[in-house]
């Protein structure tokens, strides 16, 4: 079974940029202090050409994620975050399987993120490895990761 589609877990495309919006600024602005002007960008309006997504647990909304395409055979993952409440259910593990097997139906060969370093074992247990050295976005160490289909 499909880990996006068991325990009731879903993960959906969506057009409701809102609603992953307020997701992200419960982890990313209020937890993480992320300035509002760092977090919410371009990517974020409707007429973008990133797609927007959310994790559901039973249909409410528990997490969010975004994929972008720099360049057709390369998808770059950004925003991954779950609500504090809902960490350690495994929803992060179920976004990371629906985005492999989504980049592998479009014809991606390589799935790229910016992990927070502290977030680097997760997405190490993902299959994901480190590419670069640490680098400061919005004021927290990153480094870039990539994950090869």
């Amino acid at each position: 079974m499909n880990l996006s589609e068991s325990n009731n877990i879903k993960i959906i495309k969506t057009d409701d940029i809102n609603a992953c919006l307020e997701i992200r600024r419960k982890v990313f602005i209020d937890e993480q202090n992320v300035p509002t002007k760092l977090e919410i960008d371009d990517y974020d309006r409707s007429n973008s050409e990133c797609e927007h997504f959310l994790i559901t647990d039973n249909g409410t909304n528990v997490g969010t994620f975004r994929l972008i395409y720099d360049k057709p055979e390369i998808a770059h993952m950004q925003r991954l975050c779950v609500l504090p409440e809902m960490r350690g259910k495994g929803f992060g593990y179920a976004a990371m399987s629906f985005l492999k097997e989504e980049c592998k139906k479009r014809g991606n060969s390589k799935i790229t993120l910016g992990a927070q370093c502290h977030a680097i074992p997760f997405y190490e247990s993902c299959g994901f490895v480190c590419v670069s050295d640490v680098f400061l976005d919005a004021g927290i160490e990153h480094r870039t990761m990539e994950y090869v289909l």
